[in-house]
């Protein structure tokens, strides 16, 4: 009996630190992100849905921060957990664009880096490359939103700058 127990204590074990390490790297780009749309406006309210979106925003400008669109993995060059969140602005009712905010690991301590303006959607992050739907067609134009009008594009984040790969 003491064998069966030990592997499933020490999976058990394992699995809660992993899972330990994930909300500690989650919370803490919330918490970027946050600071970022607080410090891009003034006189901001805060609503925070059942479902765990915040709504920060003022009279001019709301931003729409949703925990699911928080992508954790290796993006630079170091072995370090890294993190993109996307963030969702609407000057009233209409949604302006995607900013895309690249989250870094130095040392242990996550760090905005870059912001990114871009209607892309964020698929994954894997073994250094993200890969993305574009559309093709740009945001006023009634194909904006066509399924099949979109490209899956693979990027890799090097010395700063986000650059596609073709291969």
């Amino acid at each position: 009996m003491r064998l069966y127990f030990f592997p499933v204590f020490l999976l058990l074990l394992l699995t809660s630190c992993d899972n330990n390490t994930e909300n500690k790297i989650r919370k803490e780009v919330l918490a970027i992100a946050e600071d970022y749309v607080t410090g891009n406006l003034s006189d901001t309210t805060k609503r925070v849905m059942d479902n765990g979106i915040m709504i920060i925003g003022n009279e001019q400008k709301m931003y729409v921060i949703d925990p699911g669109n928080i992508y954790a993995g290796l993006i630079n060059e170091d072995k370090l957990e890294d993190a993109i969140i996307s963030l969702y602005p609407f000057q009233g009712n209409i949604e302006v664009t995607t900013e895309h905010l690249f989250i870094m690991n130095n040392s242990g301590r996550l760090m905005l880096i870059r912001t990114l303006e871009s209607d892309m959607r964020i698929l994954s992050i894997e073994d250094g490359v993200i890969t993305a739907d574009v559309p093709e067609h740009s945001r006023n134009s009634p194909l904006f939103d066509c399924p099949s009008c979109q490209e899956v594009v693979r990027y890799r984040f090097l010395n700063g700058e986000l650059e596609r790969i073709d291969e």
